[in-house]
């Protein structure tokens, strides 16, 4: 096993193509900055020195969402509804891309999502550009890496019900992982923990996809108790992203109920995602990175 499961919860029901986006745009940036600061060794000194960076960049990936002209593809590669694959814990599966697209056809995956082979495809694509020494681009390629590695850590991310509109819980997604996120748990992420090598980045997309799987029950049981506590005109608020719910009692709610599992699955995802990196300079034969130059002092 390369990375310990934690906080297992029985369940059954990933995201499906839409306008929604793993975690918010300043929960993706903590998880990559904190995901440099676990780093050791040369690639560590390297990527602190970059975090900046490593943490404005990790939101491109969403942004490519937006253009579907040169990007037309990129949503698949955020999500993987593992329950209309296969029933959990997901072993049936393939584990190759051509098997997958054998097996279900080019139309379903694109539909259901292909997460944990765009994880592979950059993992690759890091590895090359540390062979290479190309450090410019494989800085872009680490935070767009830890990007989708990220996305699989949210529990919505995983199943059909993403956005809870199969159980009466519309809305969840973004209020949990952005709303939720931005008010009470962006200075309280604190990562611990050994890094894993990577020896098969599939098989470890799937482990996170199998760990968050059950952790969704969880986001709806707090969703429905916040929304039971708020009368009807204010529940219809939570489903449009655009309407705060600042003064109603939900988020804090949501929080009481569920705070204490995003922090974990973000504190986890910096783990990962910082194994990701290392693995990849580790495999690439760890080659020198440029020396840093004097830190501004501004």
């Amino acid at each position: 096993m390369i990375f310990p499961f934690r906080i297992l919860f029985p369940a059954v029901i990933c995201i499906s193509f839409g306008l929604l986006y793993g975690w918010g745009f300043n929960a993706h940036k903590t998880i990559n900055r904190e995901a440099a600061h676990l780093l050791s060794d040369e690639l560590g000194i390297y990527f602190v020195f970059h975090s900046d960076y490593l943490s404005e960049h990790s939101i491109d990936p969403d942004l490519w969402r937006r253009d579907k002209v040169n990007h037309p593809n990129e949503g698949r590669g955020h999500y993987i509804d593992a329950d209309l694959y296969d029933v959990f814990p997901f072993s049936d599966i393939p584990r190759t891309l051509d098997a997958l697209i054998q097996k279900y056809g080019e139309k379903n995956i694109n539909q259901w999502g292909t997460s944990p082979w765009r994880i592979e495809s950059f993992y690759q694509k890091l590895i090359d550009q540390f062979k290479a020494e190309k450090w410019e681009d494989a800085k872009l390629t680490a935070a767009v890496l830890g990007h989708y590695v990220s996305d699989i850590h949210m529990p919505l991310h995983v199943v059909e019900n993403y956005n809870g509109q199969l159980s009466g819980n519309r809305g969840i997604h973004k209020r949990w992982e952005a709303d939720m996120v931005d008010a009470f748990l962006l200075n309280k992420v604190n990562p611990k923990g050994d890094l894993q090598m990577v020896k098969d980045p599939v098989d470890v997309a799937f482990r996170i996809v199998v760990e968050s799987f059950p952790l969704h029950t969880v986001l709806l049981k707090a969703d429905s108790l916040a929304r039971r506590e708020l009368p009807m005109e204010s529940q219809k608020r939570i489903a449009d992203r655009d309407q705060s719910m600042d003064g109603t009692g939900y988020i804090e709610i949501l929080f009481k109920e569920s705070g204490w599992l995003a922090k974990d699955r973000m504190e986890l995802a910096s783990v990962r995602v910082a194994s990701f990196w290392h693995s990849a300079w580790v495999e690439a034969g760890k080659p020198k990175p440029p020396q840093k130059t004097q830190i501004n002092s501004q």
